[in-house]
């Protein structure tokens, strides 16, 4: 991934949630927000174990304003099953993005204890939910053997979607590495930019001018001369797309106030 200039950044669902926001009834609103910002990629493990079902009244009910789907599934469906239908099976749009792995059953009764399943009732939902999995077209890999097994084929599929969507071929130059600093540097002074218009009209005049002359805007660190300039190239660019505009922030690396570097760029 860094040679292709991506970076891979897994979320695993049971991680970080603190013993008092699950006391909160927080748990599914976390989950739910991080698979949303996880879109277009989810991977679901599935083993013999159905997971914990909330009670109709451990629902954030903001949650189901936002969601009301979930409204006929109070206390009858577990977190887990709850996060594959938010992030695949109500999902159509999830089409090769979504990858499913059912463990072996055998693996967990040879481990025993927390491996098994809690009871016939949590059996029969998990039954049918992998039942349903298995019926919805996604990829599904049937009784991986341990989990060794599960690592090599999960970066296998990981790599075949990393592959696709950021292909050799169009790996950045160092150039274009460069100006996307710039460009990221300049994104984050940008957003809600208020009262500056003012000094956009003096920028666009100074633009303007015959004979025209360089223009140096001063002011106090912090006074916000980086967005004012962020913000008004992009609306210059916007108004005049034929216009090659060159962006260079100082402030944007370590070696960006480099004098021959910046000649060079």
């Amino acid at each position: 991934c860094r040679q292709r200039q991506v970076e891979l950044i897994e979320v695993d669902l049971r991680w970080g949630i603190t013993e008092q926001e699950a006391q909160q009834g927080k748990v599914l609103p976390i989950c739910l927000a991080e698979i949303d910002r996880a879109r277009p990629f989810f991977m679901g493990l599935l083993g013999e174990r159905y997971g914990w079902v909330p009670e109709k009244n451990q629902y954030d009910l903001s949650l189901i304003v936002e969601q009301p789907w979930l409204e006929e599934h109070r206390g009858g469906k577990s977190v887990t099953e709850l996060e594959i239908l938010h992030g695949v099976l109500n999902n159509p749009a999830m089409k090769n993005r979504a990858f499913f792995y059912l463990r072996d059953p055998r693996w967990a009764e040879k481990k025993g204890g927390a491996y098994l399943g809690e009871g016939p009732t949590e059996k029969a939902k998990l039954a049918e939910l992998k039942a349903q999995i298995r019926q919805s077209g996604f990829p599904v890999v049937e009784n991986y053997p341990n989990p060794e097994a599960l690592a090599e084929r999960v970066q296998q599929d990981l790599w075949k979607l990393i592959d696709e969507a950021y292909p050799e071929s169009e790996v950045p130059d160092a150039l274009a590495l460069e100006r996307r600093r710039h460009e990221t540097f300049a994104a984050t002074r940008m957003g809600l930019y208020l009262g500056g218009e003012k000094y956009f009209n003096v920028l666009d005049r100074a633009m303007r001018a015959e004979p025209f002359i360089p223009v140096l805007v001063t002011g106090q660190s912090g006074g916000g001369k980086s967005a004012l300039l962020a913000n008004w190239v992009e609306r210059y660019r916007q108004a005049h797309p034929k216009t090659a505009v060159i962006v260079h922030h100082l402030g944007s690396g370590a070696d960006a106030a480099d004098p021959v570097k910046m000649v060079v760029r």
